[in-house]
């Protein structure tokens, strides 16, 4: 099935983001152009976001395993999730006239990534589901 196949690439993705943005915002944070200091609650904030993200590379490394309805029904969730942020980075990569030129291309990369994300959970979905056989476990 094409979902497992997508959340067996996207639980390294989040799982290695989530743990670089735990232990290392700082870090993450000069990668995408933004070489000044974090302040206390910028850096929660990143590291908290890193928890977050942890726990869904938890989930779907879960739901490699899930019976095929429980799997579209992560699978349409996490659709969901990335076309909106499709549409938040798009429409501030369109508004926002005062992003500097480093940050337009390093927020533009993390955009690329949901894209990337959005596209893949929408080629997986539209996957024809497996024919019930009439059998419950």
């Amino acid at each position: 099935m094409r979902l497992t196949k997508v959340f067996s690439v996207h639980r390294f993705i989040a799982g290695g983001f989530g743990v670089s943005l735990l232990l290392a915002p700082t870090v993450v944070n000069e990668a995408f152009g933004d070489d000044r200091e974090l302040p206390l609650r910028e850096r929660h904030a990143l590291q908290s976001w890193g928890c977050f993200i942890i726990a869904v590379a938890g989930i779907v490394h879960g739901a490699r395993t899930f019976p095929a309805d429980a799997q579209r029904s992560v699978g349409w969730s996490l659709l969901v999730c990335f076309v909106l942020l499709d549409v938040l980075y798009g429409h501030a990569l369109l508004t926002e006239d005062e992003m500097e030129e480093k940050h337009k291309q390093a927020f533009a990369a993390t955009g690329f990534v949901f894209v990337a994300l959005t596209l893949a959970y929408a080629w997986a979905i539209a996957e024809k589901p497996p024919a019930d056989d009439g059998k419950r476990a």
